[in-house]
């Protein structure tokens, strides 16, 4: 099994790990790294979405009501309003989760991607771009890692670079329906600026130390 094999696989299940994915995780550490933090992840989903638990009974109540008497369709919507902010209670207040925020986040989060630096060929990553739809430079950067990945719930690509601020990667991510809510992105010492390119989002991110401007040239010239 290779290591791209192995990664897609952990980012599919990394709870239920067949023979052949735990030998490639023995050989590698840095795979033992990444099931190690998808797994701290899966624990703080989880974590968030039963420290509020609804009344009891309340779904079993909406449903019968709307069964069996008339009920004004504006108190079944405040009803099931009531019953989505008791879950949403205990997160953070954020603006609206974005593809723009998940990808920003998901680099934020992948620390192994950024040290991770075997080389990749870059035919190599011209074939896996081209699966969904994207072109990639002709010039001579070497691309230090590429890789699957799972944002937002779709499945795409994150590769890295070396820069003059230090790492940059890029997101390749099919798109929604949904508009581009904002083409550039600052959190917690990263940026990112994004493009909507038909039936994908494109993004780069790196240091905040870096000018967007310059990301932004970097997106157009690397993803052709």
């Amino acid at each position: 099994m290779n290591e791209l094999e192995a990664r897609r696989l952990l980012l599919s299940d990394p709870r239920h790990v067949p023979q052949e994915l735990r030998e490639a995780i023995a050989e590698r550490p840095e795979l033992a790294g990444l099931r190690d933090e998808l797994l701290r992840l899966d624990e703080r989903v989880r974590d968030e979405l039963t420290r509020a638990p609804l009344p009891d009974a309340l779904a079993d109540r909406m449903v019968l009501g709307a069964r069996y008497r008339s009920v004004p369709k504006v108190r079944l919507a405040l009803a099931a309003a009531a019953a989505a902010l008791a879950i949403a209670l205990p997160m953070t207040f954020l603006p609206a989760y974005g593809d723009e925020v998940a990808m920003i986040d998901h680099v934020r989060e992948s620390a192994w991607e950024l040290r991770d630096n075997p080389g990749v060929p870059r035919n190599v990553v011209r074939a896996s771009l081209a699966e969904l739809g994207v072109g990639f430079t002709d010039s001579a950067i070497r691309v230090r890692h590429l890789g699957h990945c799972v944002v937002a719930g779709r499945e795409g690509r994150h590769f890295t670079i070396d820069g003059r601020e230090g790492v940059i990667s890029f997101v390749v991510l099919p798109a929604t329906d949904g508009i581009l809510l904002a083409d550039s992105v600052r959190k917690d010492g990263t940026v990112g600026v994004y493009e909507r390119r038909g039936a994908v989002l494109v993004g780069a991110f790196a240091s905040s130390t870096m000018e967007m401007a310059e990301l932004r040239e970097m997106l157009k010239s690397v993803l052709t």
